[in-house]
């Protein structure tokens, strides 16, 4: 029967062991993340705030775990006689104590290194190949999330049922890798998070976007302001250009941008 199967299944599945993990992610990474950030642990704790980045790490990965599972299945907690266990509320305070900035520096390494190291690997033509597109997330249903991230309103005069994310991801196509991100407000549009990325898009790359983003303000600001970056992007219905030179399939096109776009 299908419990049998997914019995089956689940004892199939390998230990969870975060050591393969650390084969990319070095532990000297961590604790630069927490140095400098300001938020390593001064005096010894169950769990310092190197274990506690683990902890989130592990819980993003393991997410039909407990917090109290991951902890004894991952051996996180640094032993302690007089106190064997670690509890909810403990391991909560720890992690409200380190903050989200030691994550946030080592998402900034991470994308980093191993966007870099991968791009010349899976280059075509010489160019590194990348995608922007807009998403949206759910969080949590809770009062602060609603009036700092907002929801999505209806005509009827509805609002989401949870609170809600607009982002702009910067990834690497080859390795789906996550470069660069910016998230904020859903009622903010997608281009004034999209704009702050272009910077992050390297020399000697071909990056591939949504028609949503067909304004010259995006596609200016990718080609003028570095050298050698180009875009693929699906025209509009609507849109207009006149042809340089090529055929109807292949062409050369010029599209008129206005002066204030331009200034944009």
């Amino acid at each position: 029967m299908l419990a049998n199967h997914l019995t089956y299944l689940i004892e199939a599945q390998e230990p969870a062991d975060l050591r393969r993990l650390a084969e990319h992610l070095p532990f000297e990474w961590i604790e630069r993340a927490v140095q400098a950030t300001g938020t390593a642990s001064i005096r010894r704790r169950r769990l310092p705030a190197e274990q506690v980045v683990w902890l989130v790490i592990a819980l993003a990965m393991y997410r039909h775990w407990s917090i109290s599972e991951v902890l004894d299945s991952l051996d996180l907690a640094l032993p302690n006689e007089a106190a064997p266990f670690v509890s909810k509320s403990a391991a909560a305070q720890a992690r409200q104590r380190v903050g989200e900035a030691p994550m946030a520096w080592l998402f900034e390494q991470t994308a980093r290194a191993w966007t870099t190291q991968d791009a010349a690997h899976h280059a075509f033509k010489g160019l590194s190949l990348w995608a922007l597109d807009g998403t949206t997330l759910r969080t949590p249903d809770s009062a602060a999330n609603r009036e700092h991230f907002g929801a999505q309103g209806y005509a009827s005069g509805k609002v989401a049922s949870y609170p809600q994310v607009r982002a702009v991801t910067l990834t690497a196509i080859p390795t789906h890798l996550i470069a660069d991100i910016n998230f904020g407000r859903y009622d903010t549009n997608e281009m004034v998070y999209a704009k702050s990325l272009l910077a992050q898009i390297p020399e000697d790359s071909l990056t591939v976007f949504d028609k949503g983003f067909l304004a010259a303000e995006i596609l200016c600001g990718l080609t003028m302001n570095a050298r050698n970056r180009h875009f693929l992007i699906p025209a509009k219905a609507n849109t207009c250009w006149e042809v340089v030179s090529g055929s109807a399939d292949d062409a050369m096109v010029r599209m008129r941008v206005s002066p204030q776009a331009r200034q944009k």
